[in-house]
């Protein structure tokens, strides 16, 4: 079993990535939010730890995230894994690089989708999503608007326009996830399994890379 981390900011189209690689090469798909529900939903004692953290409005520490994260490979895959937003901070990445060489777990591929600040506000701003959450399709109204204004083309719902949508939001969140993810392509930029992804482009053709890149490697 080897871990791979999809890197990338918000909007960058690596959570769509990352799901077309899972199914293309049967990878398991981790997410910290679908181990945090889980880990919450069995009642294990780090689970457990983490819903008294976020009753009190605190967010997750660390180790706390690092703690149900490394638990879960614990418990074993068959065929390799994927993180998809995790780690999130130097200190978790660190911290995955040493479990992952006590469990004798090999580090796969890293990726950044990078993409330009201006064109990830670009595509922030203008992206519409379905109301109804059973559908929760994404439109954007340049690059792929509705057929009909303001209404999803597969179930017909109200498409909405999220409040952290805005560019004010966007911006902001950019300053603070910066502060975060410059150290981790620091950290991850010097080791030999990194690559970079130009993400300013067609979503096939950054679909076609990485297919290329864990084909060859497969």
């Amino acid at each position: 079993m080897k871990v791979h981390i999809l890197l990338g900011p918000p909007g960058s189209g690596k959570g769509t990535q990352a799901k077309r690689l899972v199914q293309k090469f049967k990878l398991n798909h981790l997410s910290t939010g679908d181990i945090l529900r889980d880990a919450v939903s069995q009642g294990t004692e780090i689970g457990l730890k983490a819903k008294a953290i976020m009753a009190s409005g605190k967010l997750v520490d660390d180790d706390t995230v690092n703690g149900l994260v490394f638990a879960r490979l614990q418990q074993g895959f068959e065929g390799d894994v994927l993180f998809d937003g995790y780690p999130r901070t130097l200190q978790q990445a660190e911290a995955l690089g040493e479990f992952l060489s006590t469990q004798q777990i090999g580090l796969g591929f890293v990726v950044n989708v990078a993409v330009p600040d201006g064109v990830l506000e670009a595509r922030v701003v203008g992206r519409r999503v379905c109301s109804n959450n059973a559908c929760g399709a994404i439109y954007h109204v340049e690059s792929k608007p509705p057929k009909q204004d303001g209404i999803c083309d597969l179930c017909g719902s109200p498409l909405k326009h999220r409040s952290d949508d805005t560019a004010e939001a966007f911006r902001s969140r950019m300053v603070e996830f910066n502060a975060t993810f410059q150290p981790i392509l620091g950290f991850y930029g010097r080791q030999t399994h990194f690559r970079s992804v130009d993400g300013n482009r067609p979503p096939e053709q950054v679909f076609e890379f990485l297919v290329q890149l864990f084909s060859e490697n497969a």
